[in-house]
């Protein structure tokens, strides 16, 4: 018997075709890789629904066979190149927007354009969750709960009276959280947070795990990270797996 798709949410960026050299920070995921990502999560038998649906059908029933594909930081590519695959493949996503850099240019390279307010309206139209990345993007767990709890409640408020709609969800700059960022959070009131690199658990709705998908990304290491595996094997070593297992590996992602 068949063992049951476990719960999977995936962190993105931006949806471009950039080189490595020109995206030193792995931001960038092309329209095509993530179109293979998108088919592979539908041929495993996920559905793919916005975060703050993943969040409410693990606390339902645990999430099995749910996955959901999150973007941080609000690139304008977001609605341009990714709408269209949503719609192609009847897929829903969450989009984790830094308020305070609507209409600006990511401050990392390739330092491409951030969505404007009225872009942003357009993307929730669409049927895309709008979730919040902080005002500034700090790193929450450096601050302390006064300092954190005044980021959230600001891109909070902010977002909301874009959108006119709620935003309750967030996910954490860097992947990083406190016991304080997590009463913030709370108090904020976020019905759900995630981090990245696999930290988390799936047992507190505001420190859900996300895996990373940065660019160059592959079908291994999706397989890799549906089953949690990616990180422990990064921690010991496994790029000097030998050429042998590298192959049996991709072999197994096939399946």
């Amino acid at each position: 018997m068949a063992q049951p798709l476990p719960p999977l949410a995936l962190a993105y960026h931006s949806v471009a075709d950039r080189p490595l050299r020109d995206d030193p920070f792995g931001l960038c995921t092309s329209e095509r890789r993530l179109d293979r990502q998108i088919r592979r999560l539908l041929a495993w038998g996920y559905e793919l629904v916005s975060f703050g649906a993943l969040v409410d059908r693990v606390l339902d029933d645990g999430g099995a066979g749910v996955a959901a594909l999150t973007f941080d930081d609000g690139f304008a590519d977001n609605l341009h190149a990714l709408v269209p695959l949503l719609r192609a493949h009847g897929a829903r996503a969450t989009v984790f927007v830094v308020s305070r850099w609507l209409g600006e240019r990511h401050p990392q390279p390739p330092y491409s354009p951030i969505l404007t307010a009225g872009e942003l309206r357009t993307l929730a139209a669409e049927g895309v969750e709008i979730g919040s990345h902080t005002a500034t993007h700090p790193d929450l767990s450096a601050l302390g709960y006064d300092d954190a709890l005044a980021e959230l409640a600001a891109s909070k408020h902010q977002l909301e009276a874009v959108i006119d709609a709620p935003v309750d969800v967030v996910a954490y700059p860097f992947g990083k959280a406190s016991a304080a960022t997590l009463a913030a959070c709370a108090a904020a009131g976020y019905h759900a947070g995630c981090r990245t690199s696999g930290s988390g658990s799936w047992e507190e709705p505001l420190n859900m795990p996300r895996q990373d998908m940065d660019n160059g990304a592959t079908l291994l290491g999706l397989r890799l990270k549906r089953h949690d595996r990616y990180e422990p094997l990064v921690r010991t070593g496994v790029g000097r797996l030998p050429v042998r297992a590298i192959r049996s590996a991709r072999r197994w992602t096939r399946r």
